[in-house]
C-alpha cells in the first residue's frame, strides 16, 4: 500500500473512532448530570433518579460525596477509558505494521503522519483523561527510525557524491539560495518545502545563479558541497518538527560535516581523486580553489546551523553543542592546509623543475652579451631562464586563482608565495654555487657560480629586481617587501645603489665656518655700535687696500679660532687618509653591513666575523 492510501485509510479510521468516543464521553456526561450510576457487579443493577430520592438524606449526601469529590469509577467512565486505550492500542499496532514502509518515506510525509497521529492522540488522551503512553512512544520510535535511516542514506550519498565529485563548479538553484538566505536570517525551519532534487526539477524555469552567497559573500562550490547543506536543513528541519529527538540529531549533523571534511581532505590534498570514481588525470590549483570556497562556505554557516539547533534544545544539553565549535577548527585547519599547497606547488616547480636550470646560465657573460647603462636601469629587463620561469608560472597560477578565489585569499595566498620566493630564489642560487665549487675539480661538470665582474653582479641582482617588480605588479596581490637582492649584495660584496655618505672631516669644518661666521656677525654688531659700518669698497682700490679694510675689521678671536679650526681639519684629513690606506677595510665593511629583517624575523642569510668571508646561516639546499 502506498503512503498516500494507507493516510486516507487511517485519516477514515481516526474519523470513526474518534467519533465513537465522543459519543461514549456524551453518554457518560449525561449519566453524571442526570444522576443515573452504572455498576458492574453480580446481578447487575440500575438505581434511578427516583429511587435514589427514597433513600435517607444521610446516606445520599454520603452517596453524593463520595460520587462527585470522589469521583468513584462508574461503569459509562470505565466504559469511555477502555475505549480510548483500545483505540490507542490499535493505532499503535497499525503503526508499528507500518514501520519499516515509514522509515523509507521523506521528510514531508513523515510530518504529515506526526500531525494526523499525534493529534488523535490528542483527542483520545482528552477524552479519556487519562495519557496515551503507548500510542506516543510508538509514533516516537516511527520517527527515530525515519531518522536513522535517514541519516545512512545521506551518509552514503555524500561519500558516493564525494567520490564521483570531479571538482568542477556548479550552479546555484534559486531554491537553494533561498534555503541558505533562510538559515543566515534565522528562519531555516519555516518553509514546508522539502530540499531535495525534486524540487529543483518541478520548475524547469527558475533561475540559476553561478554562485552561493552567503552574508552577502559569493562563493563558487561543486555539487557534493551542495548536497551537504541540503542533508544539514533536512536535520534542523526534522529538529524542529520531532524537538524530542534533537539530541540526537545533533550527533547526526556533526557526522555530517566531519565526512564532508575528512573524505574532501584525502580526495584532493592525499590525491584520492584520481583513483576515485571520478578518475582524474591530476589535482591542479582550480581543484584546491574550489575546495577552498567549499570549505569556506560551510565555516560561513556553522554559526547559523548552531543557533538553529540550540532553539531546539533544552538549556542543560546546550553543552552537546561544543562538538560543533570543534568541527569549526579542523574546517579552519583544512582551509589552512590547502593555502599552503598553493605555495607547495610552487615550490614543487622552482625546486625541481627550474633549478636544474641554473647550471646553464652565466651572469658574467649575459652583462658583456647585454650591457645595460651606467644610470640606474627603471624599466623590466630581460632575465635568464632560471627566473623567468618562476615569474611565467607565478602568473600562470594568478590568472588561475584570480577567477576563482576572493581578494582576501588572493593576498594571503600570494603572500604566502612572495615570502617563499624571497627566501627560496638567493638560498637556491648559492646553493647552486656552492654545490659547482665543490665539483670543481670535474671540469666535465662545469656548474653555475656566482659572477665575479661588477657588471655581472650588478646584471644578476637587476634581474631578481625586475622579477620582484613583475611579480608585485599582478592585480589583486598585496605587494611585498622583497629582500632578496639585499641578501645577494651581501653575498656578492656588491651595492646596486651605493648609499652616499657624509665624510666626519667635511662635517667639522663645516661646523667650525658657521661658528666663524657667527661670532663675526656678532662682533660687528657690536662695533656698529660707535663706528660706521664698512661701505662697499670701490672697483678702482687694489687687492692691497681690500685686504687690509678686511683684516682692521676682523675680531682678533675669530682669527684664533680660525687658525685652530684650520689644524683640527688637518688632523682629521690625515687621520681619514690613513683609514683608508688601512689594508683591513674590506673586513671592516663587511662587518658593518646591516642584517636584513623580513616580517621581523633575521634573513638565512647573515655575515659573520669569519675572517672576512661570507657564510650561509641556515640555508635549505635546492
Amino acid at each position: 500500500m502506498s503512503f498516500d492510501r494507507f493516510m486516507d485509510c487511517i485519516d477514515m479510521l481516526f474519523e470513526q473512532l474518534l467519533a465513537l468516543l465522543k459519543s461514549a464521553v456524551g453518554v457518560n456526561n449525561f449519566c453524571r448530570e442526570e444522576g443515573f450510576t452504572l455498576k458492574d457487579e453480580d446481578g447487575s443493577n440500575a438505581t434511578t433518579k427516583a429511587e435514589s430520592a427514597a433513600v435517607p438524606s444521610s446516606s445520599s449526601a454520603s452517596q453524593n460525596s463520595a460520587g462527585t469529590s470522589g469521583r468513584t469509577p462508574t461503569a459509562t467512565s470505565e466504559a469511555v477509558t477502555s475505549a480510548a486505550e483500545l483505540s490507542a492500542k490499535s493505532v499503535s499496532e497499525v503503526l508499528r505494521l507500518r514501520k519499516e514502509a515509514h522509515s523509507l518515506v521523506n521528510l514531508e510525509e513523515m510530518k504529515r503522519l506526526w500531525d494526523a497521529c499525534l493529534s488523535f492522540t490528542l483527542q483520545v488522551e482528552k477524552a479519556s483523561g487519562h495519557k496515551a503512553y503507548g500510542l506516543r512512544s510508538t509514533l516516537l520510535a516511527q520517527a527515530k527510525a525515519f531518522v536513522e535511516r535517514k541519516h545512512e542514506s545521506n551518509m552514503s550519498a555524500l561519500v558516493a557524491a564525494l567520490d564521483s565529485e570531479r571538482w568542477s563548479q556548479c550552479d546555484v538553484s534559486s531554491e537553494r539560495q533561498s534555503a541558505l538566505t533562510r538559515l543566515c536570517s534565522g528562519r531555516s525551519v519555516l518553509s514546508s518545502k522539502r530540499y531535495g532534487l525534486d524540487d529543483s526539477k518541478e520548475n524547469g524555469e527558475q533561475e540559476k545563479m553561478s554562485e552561493a552567497e552567503v552574508e552577502g559573500i559569493r562563493y563558487k562550490v561543486v555539487w557534493s558541497c551542495l548536497l551537504l547543506v541540503e542533508m544539514v536543513m533536512t536535520n534542523l528541519a526534522c529538529a524542529s518538527q520531532f524537538q524530542a529527538l534533537a539530541t540526537n540529531l545533533v550527533g547526526k549533523v556533526a557526522e555530517l560535516l566531519r565526512l564532508f571534511n575528512s573524505r574532501s581532505t584525502k580526495l584532493v590534498l592525499g590525491a584520492g581523486a584520481i583513483q576515485s570514481a571520478a578518475r582524474l588525470k591530476s589535482i591542479n590549483a582550480k581543484h584546491l580553489s574550489l575546495v577552498t570556497q567549499c570549505v569556506g562556505m560551510v565555516t560561513a554557516i556553522l554559526p547559523h546551523v548552531r543557533a538553529a539547533l540550540m532553539a531546539q534544545l533544552p538549556s542543560k544539553q546546550h553543552t552537546l553543542l561544543v562538538d560543533l565549535d570543534k568541527i569549526k577548527k579542523e574546517y579552519a585547519e583544512h582551509s589552512e592546509m590547502v593555502l599552503n599547497k598553493f605555495v607547495n606547488i610552487i615550490g614543487g616547480i622552482v625546486e625541481h623543475g627550474l633549478a636544474p636550470r641554473i647550471s646553464s646560465i652565466n651572469f658574467d657573460s649575459r652583462a658583456k652579451a647585454n650591457p645595460l647603462p651606467a644610470e640606474d636601469v627603471t624599466g623590466p629587463i630581460p632575465c635568464c631562464v632560471f627566473l623567468e620561469g618562476v615569474n611565467t608560472n607565478i602568473k600562470k597560477m594568478h590568472q588561475v586563482l584570480n577567477a576563482l578565489l576572493p581578494n582576501v585569499h588572493m593576498q594571503d595566498v600570494f603572500s604566502r608565495i612572495f615570502a617563499y620566493v624571497d627566501q627560496k630564489i638567493p638560498a637556491i642560487l648559492i646553493s647552486a654555487a656552492a654545490a659547482s665549487s665543490a665539483q670543481s675539480d670535474k671540469p666535465a661538470k662545469a656548474g653555475f657560480s656566482l659572477p665575479q665582474t661588477d657588471e655581472g653582479k650588478r646584471r644578476m641582482i637587476l634581474e631578481v629586481e625586475s622579477m620582484t617588480i613583475n611579480l608585485n605588479n599582478l592585480a589583486g596581490v598585496r605587494p611585498w617587501d622583497f629582500t632578496a637582492m639585499n641578501v645577494l649584495e651581501r653575498k656578492l660584496d656588491y651595492e646596486l645603489r651605493p648609499k652616499v655618505e657624509v665624510h666626519p672631516a667635511e662635517t667639522v669644518s663645516e661646523t667650525v665656518e658657521s661658528h666663524e661666521n657667527a661670532s663675526e656677525t656678532a662682533e660687528s654688531l657690536k662695533n656698529g655700535s660707535g663706528a660706521e659700518v664698512p661701505k662697499e669698497v670701490p672697483s678702482s682700490e687694489t687687492d692691497e687696500k681690500k685686504a687690509e679694510h678686511v683684516v682692521e675689521n676682523e675680531p682678533q678671536e675669530s682669527v684664533k679660532d680660525s687658525d685652530d679650526s684650520e689644524a683640527k681639519e688637518a688632523d682629521a684629513t690625515a687621520e681619514t687618509s690613513a683609514e683608508e690606506s688601512s689594508p683591513n677595510d674590506d673586513k671592516q665593511v663587511s662587518k658593518n653591513y646591516p642584517v636584513n629583517e623580513m616580517n621581523g624575523t633575521e634573513s638565512e642569510l647573515s655575515l659573520e666575523d669569519n675572517g672576512g668571508k661570507p657564510e650561509v646561516v641556515g640555508e635549505e639546499t635546492g
